[in-house]
């Protein structure tokens, strides 16, 4: 699917090509000379799993791993692929920066945490390729998940399946349950997440069984930085894409959605309803959207934590008006 970017939006090529070295090479050349780009498609699978009924003792496991802020989030809206594509041709390579008129902009380990609630500092998130301290990955598989997934219909090229995994978490489980079979469960979801969300690669369809290993130790998995891994993911997929490689998009691109709705305003879509607040634990909520879906934002200040909930009305109505911004928008529509 082509569409069309006005090639003034860009304004010109590069005032100094010793620093954009590589923009005969960057997409943006291709739409300054012809006038149209290929829009990104962005590969996400674990929007199934959001509507698996989450047992609390699942769940609190799961906040322990590090991924609270991810599930209070909910379910993620529809990917906005036109300004996921905008933005990839304003992201260069050489300063891993978008290049706005406006400024310079680029998303941190502090948006990680921020937005998700990822931990930012912390152990690198690092794949050991065999199953470490087992003698095969089934016996693997049956320690750490409770399920030995069949390997013809259930694995596929060194990763499990994400329909498999998704399978797993609709088996209801009751309240009198030893902890290491909620332990299970919420490694099942952790991967899911992982694969389908945080970390997903352009497939989409697989988790690698080597992400299993940075679940065995309990007190390892809560020191992980995964903030540093989806912002490594995010930035291997921007420079790729920006650079014409592919043009499907793995990486947390829903996170870098969020991002641009909160640095800027005239994209975001309208809020829908009336704020909540929790006096005792100071969080401001927002209602469900119109999807029936909301993503939120984490502002970290001392105690305080705001959870702003977008309903993606298609409206942008947050925010002083900005031609750029707006033009940017529409550019793709």
């Amino acid at each position: 699917m082509k569409t069309s970017s006005s090639s003034g939006q860009l304004l010109c090529r590069p005032e100094d090509p010793s620093v954009l070295y590589l923009h005969k090479k960057h997409i943006s050349n291709e739409l300054l000379k012809d006038g149209t780009t290929q829009v990104f498609k962005v590969r996400r699978t674990e929007s199934k799993t959001w509507d698996v009924d989450i047992h609390e003792n699942v769940r609190y496991w799961l906040d322990a791993f590090g991924f609270k802020g991810v599930m209070d989030c909910g379910k993620s809206m529809k990917v906005d692929n036109e300004l996921i594509t905008a933005l990839i041709e304003r992201w260069r390579l050489e300063t891993h920066t978008f290049h706005l008129p406006i400024e310079e902009a680029t998303v941190t380990l502090e948006d990680m945490q921020a937005i998700w609630g990822l931990r930012a500092d912390g152990c690198f998130f690092t794949g050991r390729d065999h199953y470490v301290g087992y003698p095969d990955w089934p016996s693997k598989w049956r320690d750490l998940l409770g399920w030995i997934p069949d390997t013809s219909t259930e694995t596929k090229q060194g990763g499990l399946l994400m329909n498999a995994l998704i399978n797993q978490t609709r088996i209801p489980l009751g309240d009198d349950l030893p902890t290491y079979a909620y332990i299970q469960m919420a490694r099942i979801h952790a991967l899911i997440l992982l694969g389908g969300l945080i970390l997903p690669d352009t497939m989409g369809c697989k988790v690698p069984f080597m992400w299993l290993n940075a679940f065995e130790d309990l007190d390892e998995v809560q020191t992980i930085s995964w903030g540093s891994a989806a912002l490594s993911y995010l930035y291997h997929y921007l420079c790729e894409a920006s650079m014409d490689k592919r043009k499907e998009l793995g990486g947390p691109m829903m996170l870098l959605q969020l991002w641009a709705w909160e640095r800027m305003p005239t994209l975001r879509p309208s809020f829908i309803g009336a704020f909540e607040i929790n006096k005792y634990l100071n969080i401001y909520l927002a209602p469900h959207g119109v999807y029936g879906s909301c993503t939120s934002a984490f502002m970290n200040d001392g105690l305080n934590v705001g959870i702003l909930s977008h309903a993606h009305s298609g409206k942008s109505n947050i925010g002083p008006p900005n031609s750029f911004l707006l033009s940017m928008e529409a550019s793709h529509r």
